[in-house]
């Protein structure tokens, strides 16, 4: 797969006139792109992610069952954010009414649906840790929660107890983005490859596109911009014929760093245990 994919992106390179060698980690190439002049599309060295070991053993999960009420336990706290934020209504709310359909799609049972958006009165409290873990890597950590105090202990308690440390100062490794998924087939069945979805990205407006995998190990392809523009990219995606899986704000890290076996494995722990909190939404790392 991985020499699939390097065999894609060069003739991709090549498409689009590419005189320079793509970076590793996640530091954006600029593309001039013929067709839309002023404009440009940054392809990032990160497109083989889901193929590299960190992203394997991140998405090693448990048994089904609990795994399946892990992932309704995060969609739920998501949920009850994008409620505090827009307001109960997903006709008037689009980050709930994403987030709805992402619950759909995961066949999240609609008495758990009901009972997350009935929490709207809950004194919840959007919560953002910084902190450093294995390796000298940079997490940030998404909390919904009705104690900052004790959250906040929890956290620290975690990170310590799995060689990682609350730090200030890491949030400045992320960039936050709209970030929309496709699947890797479009609407006729038919499979996208790099070099389509290069060309879709440039049409759609985003500024950077990577291929990776999903936690069922399935391709896809994420297409990132400005987070203003989120909704109107994943809109002329739709109408390219791609198949959108989800679109929500997201942090990205400017730069990754890579871990030897040990820090690696002490980083799957800690993340894992930052994953199982029940007030944590997400935990974004910069690990390569």
């Amino acid at each position: 797969m991985a020499s699939w994919a390097l065999a894609h992106l060069s003739r991709a390179a090549a498409r689009f006139s590419v005189g320079a060698t793509a970076p590793r980690a996640y530091q954006p190439k600029t593309l001039p792109c013929g067709r839309a002049p002023g404009r440009t599309l940054h392809v990032t060295g990160e497109i083989l992610a889901g193929h590299n070991k960190w992203s394997k053993v991140r998405h090693i999960k448990g048994p089904k069952d609990a795994e399946r009420s892990r992932v309704f336990s995060k969609l739920a706290l998501s949920i009850r954010l994008a409620v505090k934020e827009g307001g109960p209504n997903p006709e008037l709310n689009s980050n709930l009414a994403n987030i709805l359909e992402v619950c759909r799609s995961k066949h999240m049972p609609k008495s758990t649906i009901e009972a997350a958006l009935k929490m709207e009165k809950t004194k919840d409290i959007y919560l953002l840790y910084e902190g450093r873990g294995p390796g000298g890597s940079s997490l940030l950590i998404e909390a919904l929660s009705s104690s900052s105090s004790k959250c906040q202990s929890d956290i620290r308690q975690i990170l310590n107890k799995n060689g990682g440390m609350m730090a200030e100062g890491a949030r400045h490794s992320f960039d936050k983005k709209g970030v929309v998924v496709v699947g890797a087939e479009d609407r006729e069945k038919k499979a996208v490859n790099l070099e389509r979805a290069l060309e879709m990205a440039i049409e759609a407006g985003a500024e950077d596109v990577k291929e990776a995998e999903d936690e069922e190990e399935r391709n896809i392809f994420k297409f990132i911009c400005d987070i203003s523009s989120l909704h109107q990219v994943r809109k002329k995606l739709d109408s390219l014929g791609l198949c959108s899986v989800s679109c929500a704000p997201e942090f990205i890290p400017f730069s990754k760093v890579q871990l030897n076996d040990s820090d690696l494995e002490q980083a799957v722990h800690l993340i894992r245990a930052l994953g199982n909190h029940e007030d944590v939404i997400h935990v974004y790392d910069n690990i390569e």
